[in-house]
């Protein structure tokens, strides 16, 4: 049998009450190029073609750092709490330091 618990708050979850899965992923955005650098009598197939052609030769030159993919199994207070505050900025705001 599989047990889960919450990545948050580390607490075991019962079969019984309800287990909400929670996926991120972050990508790099591509800035589209400004328009000077655009030539509108470009062959677009292929262009794309002749990408994926060394794409599928050299898959090593794909630049994986820039994908990220995380899973994390929540709690049902726990993943209120990511619907209120899913970047937790309120939790950096609370941190304070005394005026020592």
């Amino acid at each position: 049998m599989i047990h889960y618990s919450c990545d948050r708050c580390q607490r075991p979850l019962s079969p019984r009450e309800p287990r909400y899965v929670v996926t991120i992923q972050v990508e790099r955005a591509l800035e589209p190029l400004p328009a000077e650098e655009l030539d509108d009598d470009r062959d677009h197939l292929a262009e794309i073609h002749e990408t994926l052609e060394t794409a599928y030769q050299d898959p090593t030159d794909w630049d994986q750092e820039d994908t990220l993919r995380q899973t994390y199994d929540l709690c049902q207070e726990c993943y209120a709490r990511f619907l209120r505050d899913p970047l937790a900025a309120e939790a950096s705001l609370q941190l304070g330091f005394s005026p020592n």
